[in-house]
């Protein structure tokens, strides 16, 4: 009756919220492709997907009507036609379909037995995602938020645009495997999953890096001695990277143009005095406009950074604390070389 279990039919569910122009379409797309090049679309922003049609293969259904059973057609169409990744983009048209055949408004208001008729459709819709041969990547809209209590290098109020609960049924991310919030800086901030890895980690323009990450947790994972199943761990060199990559907000397209220079992919290909360079790099590109002389920005990294670190002090500290110092300094208008 019972057997040994394994990830190797494991289906990713990946559930993408966000605040308008936060990166939710190109996000999906671009982990999608990473995943696959069998991608279809199912789109209900009135065709926001084909505008990164130069960008990513990709195959698209524009649904007119948003109803539940909809979006399941389109779910079961993708599945016959051999597609292994389903993006649906959004799940959130589906939601206000719900609220319309239960007579709920958008802004409230409810009508109980209009859900008895309703919720049994949901349940069928998110069955559909759940129990589907195709891998799924789901993208929501968030209600959006202003944060006042952001400043910049000057010390003035630096308003900026945050979403908070995903637009669907409440509890909707417990549907998925794996569900993150995109910023307005495009960064993914993974706040649940069942992926030990991922969780409470966060990822800028999320794309060829996250997608291996979950193509390592889908692998057939290796048993130990015991019989318990291992999990694919992330070499410490490509988190140590993107942890720090993130903290700068310095773009993946640069990263991968300098290990290409390097005939690399990935960190872990290199000797980790190289990879010394590469963490260099991107923390003197995030000081170059905050300390006038190159000469003084490689002075104070050498300082508060390659000095800093010791076995009771980690590198991430480190930097976190030196774009504190300039930035402090920044504010008060004291030179960085002589603060």
């Amino acid at each position: 009756m019972f057997k040994p279990a394994t990830k190797s039919n494991l289906k990713i569910r990946l559930a993408l919220s966000g605040s308008a122009g936060a990166g939710k379409t190109y996000s999906a797309l671009a982990i999608a492709s990473d995943i696959s090049q069998k991608i279809a679309v199912i789109d209900t922003e009135r065709g926001s997907a084909s505008r990164y049609a130069d960008l990513f293969q990709f195959d698209v259904c524009e649904l007119d009507s948003h109803h539940p059973a909809k979006y399941i057609e389109a779910i079961k169409s993708a599945e016959a036609a051999g597609y292994e990744v389903i993006v649906i983009d959004s799940l959130s048209h589906a939601w206000y379909a719900e609220l319309e055949l239960a007579g709920t408004n958008r802004g409230g208001g409810t009508s109980f037995d209009g859900w008895k008729n309703v919720r049994p459709l949901e349940r069928k819709l998110l069955d559909a995602i759940v129990s589907s041969r195709c891998h799924i990547i789901a993208t929501m809209r968030s209600k959006t938020e202003w944060d006042t209590t952001q400043r910049d290098s000057n010390g003035k109020m630096k308003p900026t645009k945050i979403g908070t609960a995903p637009i669907q049924t409440s509890g909707i991310e417990y549907e998925f495997d794996i569900a993150g919030e995109l910023s307005a800086e495009h960064i993914l901030y993974i706040s649940k999953s069942r992926c030990p890895e991922l969780q409470d980690t966060s990822w800028l323009k999320p794309g060829l890096e996250l997608a291996q990450a979950l193509k390592n947790w889908m692998s057939t994972a290796p048993v130990t001695q015991s019989g318990a199943p291992t999990v694919a761990a992330v070499h410490p060199q490509d988190l140590r990277v993107k942890q720090i990559r993130t903290l700068l907000d310095y773009p993946v397209d640069l990263v991968k143009e300098w290990l290409s220079f390097q005939d690399a992919k990935f960190p872990s290909q290199l000797e980790p005095h190289i990879v010394d360079e590469l963490i260099k790099t991107m923390c003197l590109a995030w000081a170059a406009d905050k300390i006038d002389h190159p000469n003084h920005a490689e002075n104070s990294f050498k300082k508060h950074v390659s000095s800093a670190i010791s076995p009771e002090f980690e590198e991430l500290a480190a930097i976190k604390q030196w774009m504190q110092h300039i930035q402090s300094a920044n504010v008060q208008n004291v030179p960085v070389h002589s603060a």
